[in-house]
């Protein structure tokens, strides 16, 4: 609007050239970062209008490009899942189409595809802990799931897991690239 009122009153508007408006984008690597962080709040929003809750879903996403603003996303959901929509239950494939308009929308990314899983034995997923919560949330925010069956042995092999290293976990290989791999990061970071 301000452009048009200076050419009625006879000034004219400097229009940036296009070397000038190449100047002001980011770097390659952190507009990467910044499509994929953009993604993830767009689905946590979606989620969130089809009233669904952080501790009944966990997603990762994986992009399918170099540019990185083509991502599939993979979600694994607790038995207690359920979208709705205006009130009404939503199925899987209207929770999809939401999460991909809102991706394109808000973060100007494609969401190709979305991959469901349910996992039946899980009610709700725990929240790892976070930097600033104190020693009281912290033990609180890594809750034990029961097992059926024999639950104390269950718990002792939780207890030996936790207690071991990183590094010494079974199944946590070194990847290549210094420990930072495209397929493993998820919208709580690095796996």
């Amino acid at each position: 609007m301000l452009p048009q009122i200076k050419t009625l009153l006879g000034q004219k508007s400097a229009a940036p050239t296009p070397r000038e408006a190449r100047a002001e984008r980011m770097p390659a690597d952190e507009g990467m970062r910044y499509r994929r962080e953009m993604l993830y709040q767009s689905i946590r929003e979606s989620m969130l209008a089809m009233e669904v809750l952080s501790n009944m879903y966990k997603f990762k996403v994986v992009n399918v490009d170099q540019q990185h603003e083509v991502f599939i996303a993979m979600i694994e959901v607790s038995k207690l899942f359920e979208a709705k929509w205006n009130g009404t239950s939503a199925s899987f494939a209207q929770a999809e189409q939401r999460m991909m308009t809102g991706a394109m929308n808000r973060a100007g990314v494609t969401l190709q595809g979305v991959f469901w899983r349910v996992d039946e034995s899980v009610d709700a997923f725990a929240q790892p802990a976070r930097a600033g919560d104190g020693a009281e949330q912290a033990g609180v925010a890594m809750r034990t799931r029961e097992v059926p069956g024999d639950v104390s042995h269950a718990r002792m092999r939780l207890a030996r897991r936790s207690e071991q290293t990183p590094a010494e976990a079974p199944g946590s290989a070194p990847t290549a690239g210094g420990g930072k791999s495209d397929i493993g990061s998820t919208q709580y970071g690095q796996l």
